[in-house]
């Protein structure tokens, strides 16, 4: 039976949280059970873009931070990595608007950047995925937990997207444009990289219109630990409100055999009560997502989400323009969209730093419901 591990913890101070890591991991064995000397262990935070950590967009220092004084303690070698979702981002920038050139500086860890890739073939698609992930003797995943207004939930499994580095996470949003095409590939990254350990940032998420500024802060309180992280995702998405099944990326994992996705499933050790997060407000998963292909994809094309400009709050950096998988987007101030290629993957809101761009509906998709 998977496991997973929980605990509350109420704040970033460093001291609360190194105890909150200890006691997290302290069900699952310990850091010990994982690291052992001399080997070189990559940390993936969710590092989607530089902001301000109270933002609750990226994992936070203090949690990267415990876990890599664990990593070191336990005589590993400490890696820190991801590619942000704007391949134009500045790498001294990055590294210090996310904190992580902090937390190198005080626990001796790498910061790798994912520059070099391996290709691999699954499911007759093709993936690049970071060189540094496959090198590595051991990949913790260090997830924020966050709603998504496309995949309604985004954690541990859609955390190891970002071991698909830059402008390589456009070809896969291009070919996936549907919510999912793109869960089948967020599950093929999974069985592709398959982390040996997993914790979770839950002390500070987001409700509402998730991953990026556009999200909504929201004090969880609580760390999550697991060895399989699809079920560490099912537990923490039905602590949410989600139904079994509802995000389909964890559903397309448990049919696969790569984790248990059925959350009654797991056995959940530690402190229960943390996952008590009362009411929050959720996107929700639509009647179409389940419809059938040949009915969904011209259905998708009249209705699907659109990105809609506040223009008094762009200004005019163009990180939208460079993720945009379809060259969709004309930077500028106002930036101007192009609407016939856009796919609706809402790459452009993510990793706006101003929370500028908004998710539309057209009148269609509003008189029918979606």
């Amino acid at each position: 039976m998977s496991m997973v591990s929980v605990v509350a913890c109420r704040s970033y101070d460093p001291a609360a949280v190194r105890r909150a890591v200890r006691a997290v991991l302290a069900p699952l064995g310990g850091i010990g059970r994982f690291v052992r000397p001399g080997m070189q262990v990559l940390l993936k935070p969710n590092l989607l873009t530089a902001t301000d950590p109270e933002r609750a967009v990226t994992t936070h220092p203090a949690v990267v931070g415990a876990v890599a004084a664990l990593v070191r303690e336990a005589g590993g070698e400490v890696w820190i990595g991801d590619s942000p979702a704007s391949p134009g981002e500045s790498r001294p920038r990055f590294w210090r608007g996310s904190g992580m050139a902090d937390v190198a500086a005080q626990t001796g860890a790498r910061l790798i950047p994912f520059d070099g890739v391996v290709w691999k073939r699954l499911n007759s698609n093709d993936y690049f995925i970071a060189r540094p992930v496959l090198e590595a003797d051991l990949v913790i995943d260090l997830p924020k937990l966050k709603t998504h207004v496309l995949t309604l939930y985004t954690g541990a499994v859609k955390n190891l997207f970002g071991a698909i580095p830059g402008t390589r996470k456009r070809e896969v949003h291009l070919r996936s444009p549907g919510v999912q095409d793109f869960s089948r590939a967020l599950v093929d990254v999974l069985e592709l990289v398959r982390p040996g350990l997993t914790i979770m940032d839950g002390v500070l998420g987001q409700e509402g219109d998730g991953p990026g500024v556009g999200g909504t802060p929201h004090r969880y309180g609580c760390l999550a630990a697991s060895t399989d992280p699809v079920a560490l995702d099912a537990v923490v998405a039905g602590a949410m409100g989600y139904r079994s099944g509802e995000v389909l990326h964890l559903a397309e994992a448990g049919a696969r055999g790569l984790g248990e996705a059925n959350p009654e499933a797991v056995r959940v050790e530690g402190e229960r009560r943390a996952l008590d997060f009362g009411e929050l407000r959720l996107p929700r998963a639509r009647w179409y997502f389940r419809i059938p292909g040949w009915v969904g994809v011209p259905l998708r094309r009249a209705t699907r989400l659109r990105p809609r400009l506040v223009a008094s709050a762009c200004v005019g950096c163009g990180r939208c323009a460079e993720v945009c998988p379809c060259e969709a987007i004309t930077p500028g101030k106002p930036l101007r969209f192009d609407l016939e290629r856009c796919v609706g993957c809402l790459c452009c809101a993510e990793v706006c730093p101003q929370g500028a761009i908004e998710p539309r509906r057209n009148l269609l998709a509003r008189l029918i419901g979606i």
